[in-house]
C-alpha cells in the first residue's frame, strides 16, 4: 500500500482507537477480535486463492477487496460498534437489550474468525494451501 494511503488510514485508526481506555470489557473484547476479523480478511485479500463469502461484507468490500477498502470496512464497523454500545447505554436501553447486543456481535465475530481459519485463513503469515489453486 502506498504510503499517501496508509498515513490517513493509521490516524484514522489511532483515532478510532483513542477511547478504549473509556471501554468496557465487552466493548474491549469485541474491538480485539474484530482486529483479529479485519487481519484476516487483509491477509484473505492478498492471496488469490480466497474470496470474501460473508454476504454483507462482499457487498461492501467486494469478493477480493483492496487493502483500502479492508480496512475503511474495518475501522467503519469498529467506530459504528463503539457507537451503537454507547448509546445503548446512553439512552437506558434495557439491560437485556443491550446484553443481546453484546453477546450477539461477540458470538457472531468469533464464529467469523473460527470459520476464517477453519477455511485455512490465518491473521499473519501464510494462508494454507488450497487445492486446485496456484499463486502466482
Amino acid at each position: 500500500m502506498q504510503n499517501r494511503v496508509r498515513k490517513p488510514l493509521l490516524l484514522a485508526a489511532l483515532w478510532a482507537l483513542g477511547g478504549c481506555q473509556s471501554m468496557d470489557s465487552d466493548e474491549l473484547t469485541w474491538q480485539t477480535l474484530h482486529a483479529m476479523d479485519v487481519a484476516q480478511t487483509l491477509n484473505a485479500a492478498r492471496d488469490p486463492c480466497y474470496e470474501e463469502q460473508a454476504w454483507l461484507t462482499k457487498r461492501l468490500i467486494g469478493e477480493q477487496p483492496s487493502d483500502a477498502s479492508v480496512i475503511a470496512w474495518g475501522v467503519g464497523t469498529s467506530v459504528a460498534h463503539a457507537w451503537i454500545s454507547g448509546a445503548l447505554e446512553d439512552r437506558g436501553a434495557p439491560v437485556w437489550v443491550q446484553k443481546l447486543w453484546e453477546l450477539g456481535t461477540l458470538g457472531h465475530t468469533t464464529y467469523a474468525i473460527g470459520s476464517n481459519h477453519e477455511a485455512g485463513v490465518r491473521p499473519f503469515g501464510s494462508n494454507r494451501d488450497v487445492a486446485g489453486c496456484y499463486r502466482s
